[in-house]
């Protein structure tokens, strides 16, 4: 495993536009962690002003709860480590480093355990950023710094690692596929926001919650803010254990599928 963790660093290393989009995701997500309280707190005064009912100001940031609403917040960006994974991946195809690796003396059940270890890389570094802004920002504005307080819902962590290696796993399975860079973005953007979506609005519900993309997104549910509790909205301030078993069955289908193609196809 410290052979392939090796080999894994230097492809990361070497590779110029992983790094690049890697900086941007990183610069995308801090901004919107940071940002994200004053940018509500200002469209809720735009709609104050124009509301028979008065919308009070309301912090994102303080413990607990901060680390459910900064899991919630972060899970809209987790495409963007999943374009990271796919022009990666897509480039060893095309350059045929894969095939090279394989002729050097690695098998391709090793060469499956590479492509894994980079999408921990990913999930390791998602959790890190949001970790450091939830505390960041949880220290700054909370006025109640007990353990307790601290520590409480801190497992949305897990659940937002979960979203993000699902969402990842799907990534590796499409461009394990189609191996070219360009169809394998489109045809994962239109599979998230186009065919689930249509699919979900024509079978019964039963059906509709249980789709790859709803469970994955349905895991951390919309935080149950002041401002949600104030027009009368409750959601799920939970993580249910359903969620997190259909989710990870999900992870390992895409992973399966994936091992099994690199198996059974030329490379």
């Amino acid at each position: 495993m410290k052979r392939l963790g090796l080999i894994t660093f230097r492809k990361l290393f070497k590779s110029r536009v992983f790094w690049i989009m890697l900086s941007l995701y990183v610069l995308s997500l801090s901004g919107m962690l940071f940002g994200v309280e004053s940018f509500v707190n200002k469209i809720a005064g735009d709609a104050s002003r124009n509301s028979p009912i008065p919308i009070p100001d309301f912090s994102l940031y303080q413990f607990p709860y901060v680390w459910h609403n900064l899991s919630y917040l972060a899970g809209f960006l987790k495409v963007f480590p999943a374009l990271i994974l796919i022009v990666f991946v897509a480039a060893e195809y095309s350059y045929r480093t894969n095939r090279l690796q394989i002729m050097m003396g690695l098998s391709r059940g090793e060469y499956f355990v590479t492509q894994g270890l980079i999408i921990l890389a990913l999930v390791l570094i998602s959790v890190l950023i949001l970790a450091m802004w939830v505390l960041i920002q949880g220290f700054l504005h909370s006025t109640e710094l007990s353990l307790i307080s601290i520590a409480d819902k801190s497992y949305f962590m897990a659940a937002y690692a979960l979203e993000i290696m699902a969402f990842l796993s799907f990534a590796l399975l499409i461009v394990t596929m189609l191996r070219r860079s360009g169809l394998s973005i489109v045809t994962f953007l239109v599979a998230y926001y186009v065919i689930e979506p249509i699919i979900r609005f024509y079978v019964p519900e039963v059906v509709a919650i249980n789709l790859p993309f709803k469970r994955i997104g349905s895991m951390i549910d919309v935080p149950n803010s002041s401002l949600m509790q104030l027009f009368g909205l409750n959601f799920k301030t939970y993580i249910e254990y359903q969620d997190l078993i259909v989710v990870l069955l999900y992870t390992l289908l895409f992973l399966g599928i994936s091992y099994w193609i690199i198996r059974k196809r030329n490379l």
